[in-house]
């Protein structure tokens, strides 16, 4: 089962850049994000992964988040993750310091987190296999790479319930 999960979503430009980025890799015949279907794929920075999140956790993320949005997200550039023959591509992401501080102390309330280190990022493809980074890496640099993305929705993912909500919006949204 996937786990539960906190998310920073973003505004539709800065969705739009990542999945044009999606796209070219996907032009290519390369693994990309554009490939799943899922209801929960979408653009994302995950806040909080685990099999399990308490409710209360959602409700203090709420309140510490929303006054944030909408927030600026610098991206600092392409990042690997992972070891042996796939790999997972990603935008390294710098958020502004108050919502990183914010995300810090709702981590802190998790016990089980996927990953107790949190490094923030959007991924834009996974199970690369080792023989294609360099290539995706060539497709990335020669796509329009956004500088800064634009977080204005935190999300809550629950796949026991199979539901997926904003709980949190930037005025206007």
């Amino acid at each position: 089962m996937p786990d539960q999960a906190l998310e920073l979503s973003f505004d539709a430009a800065s969705a739009g850049a990542v999945e044009a980025q999606w796209e070219a890799l996907r032009a290519v015949g390369l693994p990309s994000q554009a490939d799943h279907k899922s209801m929960t794929n979408a653009p994302h920075a995950t806040v909080v992964a685990a099999v399990a999140v308490d409710p209360a956790v959602v409700s203090v993320a709420r309140d510490a988040i929303a006054p944030l949005l909408p927030a600026r997200i610098e991206v600092r550039g392409l990042v690997l993750f992972g070891q042996g023959p796939r790999y997972t591509i990603a935008h390294l992401v710098e958020p502004e310091r108050e919502l990183a501080a914010a995300v810090a102390r709702i981590r802190e309330l998790v016990p089980a987190l996927r990953h107790p280190v949190w490094t923030p990022h959007v991924t834009l493809a996974r199970r690369v296999p080792q023989r294609l980074v360099p290539t995706a890496f060539e497709v990335l640099q020669s796509s329009e790479t956004p500088r800064e993305l634009l977080a204005d929705r935190l999300r809550w993912w629950d796949p026991a319930l199979e539901l997926i909500e904003d709980v949190a919006a930037a005025p206007g949204d």
